[in-house]
């Protein structure tokens, strides 16, 4: 009896020594952590994991201090163990979330983001980076909805209304995109980002002259921001003022001879001063130097079709499409050339992805109107051009509420 109890005595002091040792480890660690020394931190907690094995909160920290210490490849096992350990630890689903976004692998980053938010879904943190992976995979309408939710969990915070901007701006809510890069710049008024995109909305709504206002802010605090001077071009385009948007754009190449934008920006602006041998130059110049560049060859394409060369516009519309898969306007275009080149089989599908991309502009059932004629499909011919009458009646009663409201 007496041997049993010295036993059992020594087994509960054991027992003891290591819960006080395993408390140490961990407080050590999270000490460490808050200090900022990750390499004594993860040290820490590797000792706290050699006691306790099957802690998912151990295994997360680990997980983390490998990832802040530029191990991430080593880091991702530890998050995937805490989660086989406890598949409901919403931390170990967002680090490994965020993890995969870093490794750019977005088809692993969402799913574990979206755990992650329905575990927590108070945590502002968890939606932001949910939203901000929805965003880089062109998934804007649920970008939004998750940046919408993040916001109202933490207002204050400028880089969350600045990613809400984004999914609106690019899901076409342009109005309400204006709103939160807005927002973000009163939070943050040193925010380049959010301010040169508040500015870019403003001129796509109308407003460019408080959009100038803008960019010229950004000089102020950063007079070297390239994009800001590109800004100010485009601005003055929207404006119509072609000679300040030239001699902007020319001052801009003067310093970066080599930056595609500003000589597609350039060719625009040669463009609509009808100086079409210049733009030509200018756009091509800027194909040359980035040939995934769809809206150059969208605008040559339009220089080609101005000039009579429907074979030369519908290569480069071809080329525009293929490059993005969603230009609605380039189909549009694609379609029309081929039709003025007389290749009435091949503009029909072009168009029909046109409407079916925009179904909101009028053009494209109207030109597939007039080619169904041609061909003899009377009936059909009548179809769209009903259907393209819909379509400006839903325009232009969206613009008169528009203005109703000024807007």
């Amino acid at each position: 009896m007496l041997r049993g109890k010295i036993v059992s005595g020594i087994v509960i002091g054991c027992s003891l020594a290591a819960a006080q040792g395993l408390g140490e480890w961990v407080s050590q660690g999270r000490a460490l952590k808050a200090k900022g020394d990750a390499a004594n931190a993860l040290l820490a907690f590797e000792k706290a994991a050699a006691l306790d094995p099957k802690s998912a909160e151990i295994q997360d920290e680990i997980g983390f201090l490998l990832a802040a210490t530029e191990r991430k490849a080593e880091a991702l096992p530890y998050f995937q163990r805490a989660i086989q350990l406890d598949p409901g630890f919403a931390p170990a689903h967002y680090h490994l979330g965020v993890a995969y976004w870093l490794a750019q692998d977005p088809n692993q980053s969402i799913p574990e983001l979206q755990a992650a938010v329905r575990l927590r879904p108070k945590e502002a943190e968890y939606r932001y980076r949910l939203g901000q992976a929805y965003n880089a995979v062109s998934h804007h309408a649920e970008a939004a909805r998750e940046l919408d939710e993040a916001v109202v969990l933490q207002p204050m915070n400028a880089a969350m209304w600045n990613e809400l901007g984004l999914a609106r701006q690019s899901s076409g809510d342009v109005g309400r995109a204006v709103e939160a890069y807005r927002r973000a710049v009163e939070l943050d008024p040193k925010n380049l980002d959010a301010r040169n995109n508040l500015g870019i909305n403003l001129v796509n709504t109308r407003q460019a002259d408080a959009a100038l206002v803008q960019f010229h802010k950004v000089l102020a605090l950063d007079p070297s921001n390239v994009m800001a001077r590109i800004n100010i071009g485009f601005a003055y385009l929207q404006k119509a003022e072609l000679d300040k948007a030239v001699s902007q754009f020319r001052g801009i190449l003067a310093d970066h001879p080599n930056l595609p934008i500003a000589h597609y920006d350039l060719g625009v602006a040669l463009k609509e001063k009808d100086d079409l041998e210049g733009a030509e130059t200018e756009l091509a110049r800027a194909l040359a130097l980035d040939p995934n560049l769809a809206e150059a060859h969208y605008t040559l394409g339009i220089t080609r079709w101005q000039s009579g060369d429907f074979e030369g516009a519908a290569a480069h519309m071809q080329a525009a499409v293929k490059l993005r898969p969603d230009y609605a306007e380039a189909y549009f275009m694609l379609g029309t050339a081929l039709k003025q080149k007389g290749d009435l089989e091949g503009a029909v599908p072009a168009l029909r992805e046109a409407i079916r991309l925009n179904p909101t502009d009028p053009g494209p059932f109207n030109t597939l109107g007039q080619v169904l004629r041609q061909k003899g499909d009377l009936e059909g011919s009548k179809a769209a051009f009903a259907d393209g009458a819909r379509a400006k009646a839903a325009k232009d009663a969206q613009q008169v509420d528009l203005l109703r409201r000024g807007k």
